[in-house]
């Protein structure tokens, strides 16, 4: 089996359950019941919250670079193996050519 395949499909997989694990959290904190509160308490939520936004911010500007990094490798690589490509099937046919010009000799 061709790498470039099993890397592709490997990265399928990876993908897949990142996204299972990161639904099954979503599920699991909206089925979280919130408990009563003072309103000291929600004063001092309230606080962290925007650093929880933040927080958040930044994680989701963190997700969307490394796949964005992602991307661009995986590109830059089948780039790459295209070229990797070009240069052996040139190189073969100019090997071929030249055996058959020296057996024809």
């Amino acid at each position: 089996m061709d790498v470039a395949k099993v890397d592709k499909a490997a990265a399928k997989i990876q993908a897949g359950f990142r996204g299972y694990q990161v639904r099954k959290r979503l599920q699991q904190e909206k089925t979280v019941p919130k408990e009563d509160k003072t309103d000291e308490e929600e004063e001092e939520e309230g606080e962290h919250t925007d650093e929880n936004k933040e927080s958040l911010e930044d994680k989701s500007a963190t997700k969307i670079q490394a796949g964005i990094r992602g991307y661009l490798v995986r590109k830059r690589q089948q780039t790459e193996q295209a070229a990797a490509t070009k240069i052996q099937a040139n190189f073969r046919g100019f090997r071929t050519r030249k055996l058959l010009k020296q057996s024809g000799q």
